[in-house]
């Protein structure tokens, strides 16, 4: 069947959400990689892009679109008709002219003809995840790129016309040194990206690199090396020219990632394919991380509606508790879901927009929220502000230089902070 085409842009009224759409396929499992994703599954690809135009669909609430990213997994390891359905499904009831459009890549899947294929179908931001620039370190994230597949890639998609590039970058690998972070840092500036994203090594539970980690197999850099790494990583961008705009997250002018900027300011989305979060109307959901259980509830449009009788576990056995677990529920594919008002809503609000480096913008946090963040988080502003971690400046609540190096114990303590009814 094939796929409808929502490619010719719309404009309509009403408040602007972020599109997510996760294609959970990968060459292989990274070993840090705690996100959804699986080896690529050849097989499954033609159902797991019905089900995804099905979603797209079925959960699209007709609203004008502010960003589109299509993340994973590594989307651009589809086959390119399936990858060209998928992005041409997405509709296109764009809020402005110009809608930040990303999909993801690896280095050593972008070839001509998906950069080339990613511009015809509106894609107009491409992320690579770059990671490292040296052999090794990316041996030890089990990244299967060579770092030359790195210029490679920004100059494939050069060519193909995009204007704006993102490279991700991982500093704290086990064995590296702060001068090859500086490296990996001063190649992908030489690279003239208009984006950088650098983020510090984390052991998620339940992945590959923790269990390696217990077995005393890899050894964690000291924190001094890796809190010295993020320093000159803000120093280094900074001068020459990027405005580090989030913890982790550096731009050329005008380029910050507008996506990001809509989970920043805990505004509303809509997530599409298997673990997917969406936020909607005040609630959030999420949907379970099995390929398998999504494409069986979409395809079957719900035992309750007439399809199947099981679901086909990972070990390949029946599972008919997990069906009516889907079928219970009215989406017929969302497994969590929570109503997020009041002062939970300020909250989780609050410790979101405080990962921008302009901080929490008071005015907007009362608009959005009901609250004044002065008076609701008056606790840990007096006690952050009195150790240097937290400033207050023309409006805006924000962390300082000190500060971010615990950006973590701040937010927590914005997140359980007592307040009184």
């Amino acid at each position: 069947m094939r796929a409808p085409d929502r490619s010719a842009a719309q404009q309509v009224p009403g408040l602007p959400v972020g599109w997510y759409v996760h294609l959970p396929f990968c060459h292989t499992k990274c070993g840090y990689c705690d996100f959804y994703s699986v080896p690529n599954q050849p097989d499954a690809v033609g159902e797991l892009t019905a089900a995804i135009c099905a979603e797209m669909l079925r959960r699209d609430p007709g609203r004008p679109i502010a960003t589109v990213f299509v993340g994973g997994g590594t989307p651009t390891v589809l086959p390119a008709i399936a990858l060209e359905a998928i992005l041409r499904a997405i509709p296109r009831r764009f809020a402005a002219t110009e809608v930040e459009f990303t999909v993801e890549a690896n280095p050593s899947s972008a070839d001509e003809l998906k950069m080339d294929l990613l511009r015809q179908c509106g894609v107009n931001r491409v992320s690579f995840g770059a990671q490292s620039f040296h052999r090794d370190e990316l041996a030890v994230l089990e990244r299967l790129h060579d770092p030359i597949h790195i210029p490679e890639a920004v100059q494939l998609a050069r060519r193909a016309g995009f204007a704006n590039i993102n490279l991700d970058l991982i500093f704290g690998i086990p064995g590296q040194t702060l001068e090859r972070w500086l490296d990996s840092l001063s190649r992908a500036v030489d690279l003239g990206v208009e984006h950088i994203a650098c983020y510090s090594l984390m052991y998620e539970e339940g992945t590959a690199l923790t269990k390696r980690r217990r077995m005393g197999q890899v050894q964690p850099i000291d924190e001094d090396v890796e809190a010295e790494m993020y320093e000159r990583t803000i120093d280094t961008l900074t001068a020459a020219g990027y405005e580090h705009y989030e913890i982790s997250n550096f731009a050329r002018p005008g380029r910050r990632c507008r996506h990001n900027m809509v989970y920043w300011r805990n505004e509303e989305y809509v997530g599409i394919g298997p673990s997917a979060v969406s936020y909607l109307d005040g609630v959030r959901s999420k949907k379970a991380a099995d390929y398998r259980q999504y494409i069986a509830a979409l395809a079957g449009d719900n035992a309750r509606r007439g399809g199947p009788t099981h679901v086909t576990t990972a070990d390949g056995r029946h599972d008919e508790r997990r069906l009516r677990l889907f079928a219970g529920h009215p989406d017929g594919l969302v497994i969590e879901s929570e109503k997020l008002e009041g002062i939970a809503h300020a909250r989780e609000t609050a410790i979101q927009m405080l990962r921008l480096t302009e901080g929490i913008d008071t005015a907007y946090f009362r608009q959005r929220t009901g609250f004044d963040p002065l008076a609701l988080f008056a606790g840990p502003i007096q006690q952050f502000t009195a150790g240097g971690l937290v400033d207050v400046v023309n409006g805006f609540i924000r962390l300082t230089r000190r500060g971010l190096l615990v950006a973590n114990r701040v937010m927590q303590e914005f997140l359980g902070e007592p307040v009184s009814a």
